[in-house]
């Protein structure tokens, strides 16, 4: 006896597909030639062919859940090779931002990146907070003397201001990404395969430490260096800030340390690489003419770039003792850090926290590219350890 089913399409997910950066999915025709070059996708139900299906048809739910999604790494060799033109590089691009909204918590703080007209709103928040703790506990005068930062936004404020963002940023990314794991186990888990999560997450880790998933790529392999460079620049920049607070709660050491320091050597190539990383992925987004940049790109790359610069920045013109710009310079460079902070789970840079889990859960439910009785083989052995 047949069964039938009834599609119900969700046209406001078409739309802001289509707005977001996926308004080729129309042109796709089902030929299977993206899922056919591309060399990351599974050989048991390939992407992206049937995410662009899933896209024509509105299935946001199906989509949300997706862990393929996130397997995705845009080398775009789909959208080089689609004989229609359709570009399912940029469709399944405008999916993984749409998760970031749909499992934003709070939701509307998601809903506020997601468009341009609220930016000034979004970009007034920060600039808002931090001259309030200016006003309370800093120096609203251009310090006299010496350039030390801390004479205007004191260290004490720093580390309460900036501990506070992260903390309701790693609160509002682990709801977040509880409610992505939750709707992938609800739609795509397998009985027997969905206990060992950390075993799991311990064996994607090193993919997504060598970046080595953008190396199979045919086109853009230079994003490699790209978004290496970015990566670990961050991590760079994170390291120096870190021992820059155990230095001065545990030691009681003030900045500004030394050029010849270690914090600073650190921090300084941290800085160097986010720049550079940047102007990489920069440089190949203008190179690359069949796919498309959409809204969410474009504020990445410049955040990442804003924060590389203006960090640099700030510590040349201190050296070169220029009074005038010193000050500004280091606020602006906050404000780069705090938009960092506070949006970290609604933007495009939560986007490795979301592929750490996809990629996760891929290997629990057997969905990357290991012979299936391996993974399982792992997991069990992982477990019985």
């Amino acid at each position: 006896m047949e069964q039938d089913f009834m599609v119900e399409p969700d046209l406001k997910f078409i739309r802001d597909m289509k707005k977001a950066g996926g308004d080729s999915l129309k042109k796709c025709f089902q030929c299977a030639t993206c899922s056919v070059v591309c060399k990351l996708t599974p050989d048991d139900s390939p992407f992206p062919r049937k995410e662009m299906i899933w896209a024509q048809w509105g299935q946001k739910e199906k989509l949300m859940s997706d862990p393929d999604v996130w397997l995705c790494h845009q080398c775009n060799d789909c959208t080089t090779n689609c004989p229609r033109g359709a570009k399912p590089g940029d469709v399944l691009a405008a999916i993984r931002n749409e998760a970031f909204t749909h499992y934003a918590f709070p939701s509307f703080i998601g809903k506020m990146l997601s468009r341009p007209a609220y930016l000034p709103i979004i970009m007034a928040v920060p600039v808002i907070i931090l001259l309030a703790v200016v006003g309370l506990f800093g120096e609203w005068e251009v310090p006299v003397g010496e350039i030390i930062y801390a004479n205007f936004y004191p260290e004490l404020a720093i580390d309460a201001t900036f501990l506070s963002f992260l903390f309701f940023a790693l609160i509002s990314l682990g709801v977040g990404l509880n409610r992505f794991w939750k709707a992938m186990v609800e739609r795509h888990g397998q009985a027997g395969l969905m206990g060992a999560p950390v075993p799991n997450l311990l064996a994607a880790l090193p993919t997504i430490f060598a970046h080595s998933k953008f190396r199979t790529c045919d086109e853009g392999k230079e994003r490699y260096y790209g978004h290496l460079g970015v990566f670990y620049g961050f991590v760079g920049a994170f390291a120096a800030s870190a021992l820059v607070m155990v230095g001065y709660w545990g030691f009681g050491i003030h900045t500004p340390y030394p050029t010849i320091s270690l914090v600073k050597l650190i921090g300084n190539l941290g800085g160097a690489a986010i720049v550079i990383g940047a102007l990489i992925v920069l440089v190949k987004r203008f190179s690359y003419t069949k796919g498309s940049t959409g809204y969410n790109d474009w504020v990445l790359i410049a955040l990442v770039l804003g924060l590389g610069v203006t960090g640099l920045a700030t510590q040349f013109v201190r050296l070169a003792d220029m009074r005038g710009i010193a000050y500004p310079t280091y606020l602006i460079h906050l404000v780069f850090v705090a938009y960092l902070f506070l949006y970290l789970p609604f933007s495009k840079m939560a986007h490795i926290a979301y592929r750490t889990v996809g990629m996760t859960f891929a290997r629990q439910a057997q969905r990357d590219l290991l012979v299936s009785d391996e993974v399982a083989l792992e997991a069990k052995t992982a477990v019985v350890k």
